[in-house]
């Protein structure tokens, strides 16, 4: 009988059950080497960022199993221990046992064979955040900062916050406290972190963000591909994107960062640029902008404290000293780490007492200052670029430490040194100039004045010092400078050292001799400013100095100026303001190459007839002098380019005619002939002097002219309101007239008033000023002071539509005006006003008729008071007022106004802008209603109130702050 198939196979389970044992431990073998290669691959795929795939993950965990499987099947056979010859004793078990070895060796083929198929690694999930290794944030100011980022990551009208302040001021260090932060929260899905740095490479930023992301890229894809990539994968994310240290604009577009607002993501940019902004930014993208603070003294103390290691500056004989090295920082964390950790371990006071030297020097001695400190703020100063800019800043180290620089003083000196080129003219300069600040207040090279604001700037203690390590023998780069400026000098350096510096800065001092010849090969401009105890400067002094050019002696005390014929050859500016005691200087016209003389407050009274060889004289300031002035006929005239002329608030001695006349006088035909000509300032006494056609070719020419007619009275300029509060107006127009007295005006005070912008007048005997005002076609700014006939400001009349520019409206004691306007109000005029200040106005019963409240819609500041007859603010019946009278009024003050009684006859009033309302000594006064206020106050019987809206409420309020500082 044959065997069947299923026989035979049967008997062979029990025949070749050594041969198949045999090989499955081969085969075995080889699986088991498999997983341990595929266990080896994903250790080192998890190193790269990658993982095992979840098929391999099955698979290796099915073979791992299969492995054990079998090895509990030859454990089996070993505790067995029969020999296969005599197997056939055993015919049952054996038979078991093989078909298990069959299946066990088909098995395991099945599975190398598998492996062949099977994908091995893939890229695993990037984390969700990154860790960031830092400093703990301890300091309160740092607390507060990071505090207000945090707020406007939950702000979702907020997408891009910009956190900007000087180098080393903690930025980064903010940003890595708000990052990990986040790891305790589920807000974003990824908060990714790029280093930009200055050399900004969009490739480079791509590969950051999508390596964090772990998203794979082909090195030879291109920007565009991705681009594409990255904004598919993020559309659908809720990210964080922290640009940390980015110096210029960066397309986020082009990177491929898809708009945030649709899932609330955020961008977070650290810079050192205070308006640095993205390009190509989304119009949904709304950003805010934060800037950190330097440290408070108990700050600086504590940080450098804790960066001390040994707590050596808590022993006594070292803790005042080394508080005083600790506020030298300026409360920079950079500063005071890098100065703390040089520190360390110092226990001797001479060693402090050193470098306390060496900071209040700006010398950079101590150990680690210019590596861990100077070179990493330095990039700031590398990044302007252009040279002259660099100039520019470091120029103003020149001034004493703290001290707040006139914005006026610093550009008119950049302009003196030459810094400022390729313009026409000194306006253009100057405006540029003012471009230089920005771009240095931008990059926090310098700060906002803390007293006139806008008007000073100041340099960081550290960044003063950054300067002046530049301009020092210790950086190769830069030019030379000594700087000795408001240190308590009684006499000057040794001459010795004055022969390798280019510019000498030694203002503010107590010096009372100055060395009889320094050697000075290379010096551009000396400063000796506020040196009052030099009252005399050696004829020999400036005989080695062959390449000065600026030369500042103001407010010393020198008597006289003389200089041999061979000095000051190439002097091209000259600063003598307020030098009270100089009253002639005879050698002016030796300087021909001279561009700037300020002679400003000096004790000067009169000009030396040389001086009309000054050709190339451009700016000449000669206002504020004292005593009566002598021009000699033909100096001024030989002054042919130039440009600035000030002389206000000076008695000139002007002779009447366009022609010369008189030997010793000179006429204002020759100032009306100065071709070049673009800023003007000059006082003049007699109207008898303005001849109809002195000024006519020059005043349309003119970029600012300020004209002052007649005797001037105190021009309405600061109201006092006797309660200790000032109002101080902004001469913010740039052609101004002020005409004090007269009343029959010549063709050329009619010409000057065409032109002007701003017209101040004091006229005694005036009864309204229509007339003059009729001539003012670009009118924006009326002042009318001590007019003691006047009943109307203006008769519509007589002005027509002239005074349809005017914004401001500056009224004072004017005791018989009964209304401001006469006539109808023609439709266009007023519609401009936004400002209106009255005081003593005592025969002024009401301030507006209701049909004129109709053109004050754009009224913003309106403030009365001293007004002893006035009784209401609109007169007139209601139903002719608008609904919402003055729509745009914030700023309502009403004093001293003892019969007012009402400011409107309706019971309610909106006011919709108001923003502050301020009441004082109105008994008579009652206020109607105002809808949706819960907090409006009522008047006492004195007649105070006082309300101000609460800043969060008023969008339109913190709007008018940051645009005219209000309050």
């Amino acid at each position: 009988m044959i065997p069947t198939p299923q026989i035979s196979k049967q008997v062979g389970y029990v025949r070749n059950l050594k041969r198949n044992v045999d090989d499955l431990m081969e085969e075995a073998q080889r699986l088991k080497l498999l997983c341990d290669d595929i266990e080896r691959e994903g250790r080192e795929a998890s190193r790269r960022g990658m993982k095992l795939t979840y098929q391999t993950q099955t698979w290796l965990g099915h073979a791992r199993a299969n492995l054990a499987e079998i090895e509990n099947f030859t454990s089996e056979l070993d505790r067995r221990r029969t020999s296969i010859n005599g197997f056939f004793s055993y015919l049952p078990s054996t038979y078991k046992l093989g078909k298990r070895a069959v299946e066990m060796l088909e098995s395991v083929r099945r599975f190398i064979n598998e492996r062949s198929g099977i994908k091995l690694v893939a890229m695993s999930s990037p984390p969700r955040v990154l860790l960031m290794p830092m400093q703990p944030v301890g300091q309160s100011s740092a607390q507060r900062t990071m505090e207000k980022i945090w707020n406007l990551l939950h702000d979702e009208h907020t997408s891009v916050i910009y956190i900007y302040g000087m180098g080393g001021i903690g930025k980064t260090t903010l940003m890595k406290a708000i990052n990990n932060k986040l790891r305790a929260t589920r807000e974003f899905d990824y908060v990714i972190w790029v280093t930009v740095s200055k050399e900004l490479n969009l490739e480079r930023v791509q590969e950051e963000i999508m390596g964090r992301l772990r998203l794979g890229f082909n090195e030879n894809d291109s920007c565009q591909d991705r681009s594409v990539q990255l904004r598919n994968y993020l559309s659908n994310k809720r990210y964080m994107l922290i640009l940390d240290d980015l110096w210029n604009p960066i397309d986020l577009i082009g990177i491929g960062i898809p708009p945030t607002k649709e899932n609330r993501s955020k961008i977070a940019i650290t810079t050192r640029n205070a308006n640095m902004s993205v390009v190509q930014v989304f119009s949904d993208m709304k950003a805010e902008r934060i800037r950190v603070e330097t440290l408070t003294e108990d700050e600086a103390w504590d940080l450098f404290a804790a960066n001390d290691g040994k707590e050596v500056v808590h022993q006594p004989h070292i803790k005042d000293v080394a508080k005083e090295v600790a506020m030298e920082c300026g409360g920079l964390p950079l500063a005071i780490v890098g100065v703390a950790k040089a520190m360390q371990g110092q226990t001797k006071k001479e060693v402090w007492q050193d470098a306390l030297r060496a900071l209040r020097a700006s010398a950079p001695e101590i150990e680690g200052m210019e590596p861990q400190v100077f070179l990493p703020l330095k990039r700031s100063y590398d990044d302007l670029n252009d040279e002259k800019v660099k100039m520019c800043f470091l120029y103003c180290s020149l001034f004493p430490e703290d001290y707040e620089i006139s914005v006026t003083e610093l550009i008119q000196r950049w302009i003196m040194e030459g810094f400022i080129d390729n313009v026409d003219n000194l306006v253009d300069a100057s405006n540029k100039g003012h471009r230089i600040i920005e771009t240095l207040k931008r990059r926090c090279l310098l700060e906002e004045g803390i007293w006139r604001r806008s008007k000073d700037v100041k340099m960081h203690d550290i960044i003063r010092d950054l300067a002046l390590y530049i301009a020092s023998s210790s950086c190769k780069e830069g030019p030379k400078f000594l700087v000795r400026a408001k240190v308590g000098l009684n006499e000057p350096p040794p001459e010795g050292t004055w022969s390798k510096f280019e510019r000498i800065s030694l203002m503010m001092n107590d010096i009372t001799e100055l060395p009889l010849k320094p050697e000075c090969p290379y010096l551009i401009s000396l400063i000796l400013k506020g040196n009052r105890r030099i009252t005399a400067v050696p004829r020999s002094f400036f005989e080695l100095m062959p390449a000065l050019q600026v030369l500042d002696l103001s407010y010393t005390s020198i008597t006289s100026l003389s200089v041999s014929s061979s000095s000051l050859l190439n002097l091209r500016a000259l600063i003598l303001t307020g030098c009270r005691r100089l009253t002639e200087m005879p050698f002016l016209g030796q300087l021909k190459e001279l561009q700037f003389l300020d002679i400003k407050s000096s004790g000067m009274r009169r000009l030396p007839e040389e001086m009309q060889n000054l050709v190339k004289l451009k700016k000449l300031d000669m206002s504020e002098l004292p005593y009566p002035f002598t021009i000699p006929s033909n100096v001024m005239s030989g002054l042919s380019s130039l440009e600035d002329l000030r002389m206000h608030d000076t008695n000139v001695n002007w002779e009447k005619g366009s022609e010369l006349a008189i030997e010793n006088y000179v006429t204002l035909g020759e100032v009306g002939k100065l071709k070049r000509l673009i800023i003007l300032k000059i006082a003049i006494k007699d109207f008898d002097c303005v001849e109809d056609d002195v000024f006519l070719e020059q005043l349309p020419k003119l970029e600012k002219f300020k004209v002052v007619i007649g005797s001037p009275s105190n021009i309405l300029n600061i109201i006092s309101d006797g309660d200790g509060e000032k109002f101080k107006f902004k001469d913010y127009c740039m052609k101004q007239v002020h005409i004090c007295g007269g009343n029959n005006y010549s063709r050329g005070v009619k010409v000057m008033v065409t032109h002007a912008e701003a017209l101040y007048l004091s006229l005694s005997n005036v009864k309204d000023v229509s007339q003059l005002v009729g001539y003012a076609n670009g009118l924006r700014k009326l002042t009318i002071d001590r007019c003691e006939e006047m009943e109307c400001i203006l008769d519509w009349s007589d002005v027509g539509e002239n005074a349809q520019n005017i914004e401001k409206l500056h009224l004072s004691l004017l005791p018989k005006l009964q209304k401001l306007f006469k006539g109808e109000v023609p439709q266009r005029c007023l519609r401009k006003l936004n400002e209106i200040y009255l005081s003593d106005c005592d025969s002024l019963k009401s301030l507006f008729s209701s049909e004129m409240v109709q053109n004050l819609d754009q009224l913003q500041t309106l403030h009365v008071m001293d007004c002893d007859g006035l009784e209401e603010i609109i007169e007139g019946p209601d139903k002719s007022l608008p609904e919402n009278p003055f729509p745009q009024l914030c700023n309502f003050t009403l004093k001293r106004l003892p019969k007012l009684k009402s400011t409107i006859r309706r019971n309610t009033f909106a006011f919709p802008s108001l923003i502050k309302l301020k009441i004082y000594k109105c008994p008579n006064l009652r206020l109607p209603k105002r809808p949706n206020t819960t907090d409006w106050p009522s008047i006492t019987p004195q007649g105070m109130a006082r309300w101000e809206a609460n800043p969060q409420q008023s969008e339109l309020m913190q709007r008018l702050r940051r645009r005219s500082r209000l309050w």
